[in-house]
């Protein structure tokens, strides 16, 4: 292929927007890793100037902005760290650890102050907080910048007092903070509390303190996913979903039984993490369309009016009927727990697909990345090509 030089001053900016979704985000390695083997050349440099990711996909954002200066090798960390993965490595499976969290809920129900003093959560990431410290070198994200390998990064997160979106960013420093209904971007040192606060899936993991409020899952009521890469400064952006790609049926209503407490979770998990991402696309498009209309000597006299180029990756199979397949690769107490609130391997399947941190399961989501991402090999040429 006749490539460009990624961080060359002339280029675009190109934005990576990692959406959230659990254990579904092992799907972004995969993708990942196919498109540095369709674009990769060692002299140019990081592909994405500016990154950005809420929930899972900030871990693996940030993990990415830490290897700027060396792409490839960070893809291939995040690789290896997701295909070990084990669910031990991110919420506590043993008999104490579950049921220390149930017996929280229940005393809570009896207090009325218990809630206030003690954090209140289905599952304890204790082991996340520990992975987190140890496989990303937050340090290298700012050497990364200074180096001109790395525009920005940002992770955003809920707070669930303000009820806005906060994107925490580092980049340079030309750039400043913004303010949007119900979002914002604050400027800040990224490190493993905006994580935990940006990755902390409501009433699944504990909430996260940062600046005296308390945070959760960035993907909550965040209405616009693209917007913080927009702000940051890129011209083009690569989004890599987790939703799989659907066509449109007809409605046909098949009530067989009552939802299940699962069922009803992972409705709402998917509004959290697919609706608002499809619907910011769209209004990318149609604001695309509108300054299109605009002359161009009139959109040269204000720079930032531009047109967004967006190009999105989603998986090309169905990842709850994957994750159903793997269900017993669980060990048998989370199996057991699963199994009380409706979770097993033939219902719950959409929240199992949130959950299921099991090799077999995010190797199989890394392949099909992979696979995906080859199969669009000319579209990606041509995106990271054209400017």
């Amino acid at each position: 292929m006749n490539s460009i030089c990624y961080n060359a001053p002339s280029r675009s900016k190109t934005g990576l927007v990692l959406t959230g979704g659990g254990a579904r985000a092992a799907y972004q390695v995969g993708v990942l890793r196919g498109i540095s083997d369709i674009i990769y050349r060692s002299e140019c440099g990081n592909p994405y100037p500016i990154i950005t990711g809420t929930s899972a996909g900030a871990i693996n954002a940030t993990v990415i902005a830490a290897y700027a200066r060396t792409p490839r090798l960070g893809i291939k960390s995040l690789q290896r760290v997701w295909e070990n993965f084990s669910v031990e490595q991110i919420f506590r499976t043993d008999l104490l650890g579950v049921m220390s969290n149930s017996g929280r809920w229940i005393k809570s129900i009896f207090s009325n102050s218990y809630h206030k003093k003690h954090q209140l959560s289905l599952l304890n990431n204790d082991p996340l907080k520990q992975l987190l410290a140890k496989v990303i070198h937050y340090n290298n994200i700012q050497e990364s910048i200074d180096a001109g390998q790395l525009h920005a990064l940002s992770v955003t997160a809920s707070g669930y007092t303000s009820g806005r979106s906060i994107s925490f960013f580092q980049g340079i420093p030309e750039i400043k903070d913004w303010r949007r209904s119900r979002r914002c971007g604050s400027r800040t040192q990224i490190g493993r509390r905006h994580l935990l606060a940006s990755s902390a899936i409501p009433l699944v993991f504990p909430a996260v303190e940062i600046d005296h409020e308390f945070f959760g899952d960035g993907s909550v009521r965040f209405l616009a996913p693209i917007s913080p890469a927009i702000h940051l400064g890129a011209d083009k952006i690569l989004v890599i979903g987790v939703d799989p790609t659907r066509e449109e049926l007809p409605y046909q209503p098949n009530i067989i039984r009552y939802p299940t407490i699962a069922d009803v979770a992972g409705h709402v998990l998917d509004s959290i993490f697919i609706d608002s991402l499809d619907s910011d696309l769209e209004r990318i498009r149609r604001v695309n369309k509108t300054i299109q209309l605009i002359p161009q000597a009139v959109r040269e006299l204000q720079s930032n009016l531009r047109p967004i180029e967006t190009f999105t990756i989603s998986p090309s199979q169905d990842l709850s009927l994957l994750a159903s397949k793997h269900f017993k690769e669980l060990p048998r107490l989370i199996q057991f727990f699963f199994r009380r609130i409706g979770i097993g391997t033939d219902e719950g399947s959409t929240i199992l697909s949130y959950l299921l941190f099991e090799s077999t399961y995010t190797k199989e989501l890394i392949e099909l990345g992979y696979t995906d991402a080859i199969r669009q090999k000319v579209d990606i040429i041509n995106f990271f090509n054209r400017e």
